[in-house]
């Protein structure tokens, strides 16, 4: 099986295969950025306009949820590759009454069923992962309308990044031991210069760079 450019594709999706190592991790282990998204796009989602909120890379839709929940007037969309975490995802949003949640299958480097339309982005622990990280945050800026703005939260330690995928690998079969040689666990953690200059290679009209112990972010402003 091939990806659209030509590239081969392992058989089992390490995130569809250990969906539930990743919901877990997810769920009760990572750190939680509620708080720190909610003031760093502040009025701008309290303001009771209508906006359009996208968690690229949402895996069992945490983020979302939390900000549809927080935020009634907010219109959240959840994407994920994997429709095993998404199903987690839909069914925790339907227990929670969200009516303003909902999740699509996509690729994170391809957004182009929101062209210009989107108001804000979260992206978190999205782009360690990715080998085409760049062509991702072009997707992420193109989706933005003017005046948008996406959150950027990204670990800085390689081997707590990596716990979750090692875990997740463990779970392919001993008969798939061939497929599962092919799935990349390698977290590519941006150093603190690395990580301003990749946020900083679209042309936002404003860049905030900032970190903590566990994790650097970034608050991407689009001109208006």
């Amino acid at each position: 099986m091939r990806d659209k450019d030509g590239l081969q594709l392992p058989i089992e999706p390490l995130f569809e295969r250990g969906w539930w190592i990743y919901a877990l991790c997810r769920e009760r282990l990572f750190a939680d950025h509620t708080e720190a998204i909610a003031a760093a796009f502040g009025p701008f989602l309290e303001d009771g306009k209508q906006r359009h909120l996208i968690e690229v890379g949402c895996g069992p839709g945490f983020y979302a949820r939390r900000l549809a929940a927080r935020f009634p007037n907010l219109r959240v969309t959840g994407i994920d590759i994997s429709e095993r975490l998404l199903v987690r995802a839909r069914a925790r949003a339907h227990r929670a009454g969200l009516r303003n949640c909902s999740f699509l299958r996509a690729d994170a480097k391809s957004l182009d069923q929101f062209p210009g339309t989107v108001d804000a982005v979260v992206a978190s622990r999205l782009f360690l992962i990715l080998a085409d990280r760049e062509r991702a945050l072009n997707a992420i800026f193109q989706t933005l309308r003017p005046g948008g703005v996406c959150f950027v939260a990204e670990p800085t330690s390689a081997l707590r990044a990596a716990l979750p995928l090692w875990l997740m690998r463990l779970t392919m079969p001993t008969r798939s031991a061939q497929a599962r040689s092919c799935i990349p666990v390698r977290c590519e953690v941006f150093s603190e210069r690395r990580f301003e200059r990749f946020v900083g290679g679209e042309p936002w009209s404003r860049v905030r760079v900032w970190k903590d112990n566990r994790y650097q972010y970034a608050l991407c402003e689009k001109a208006a």
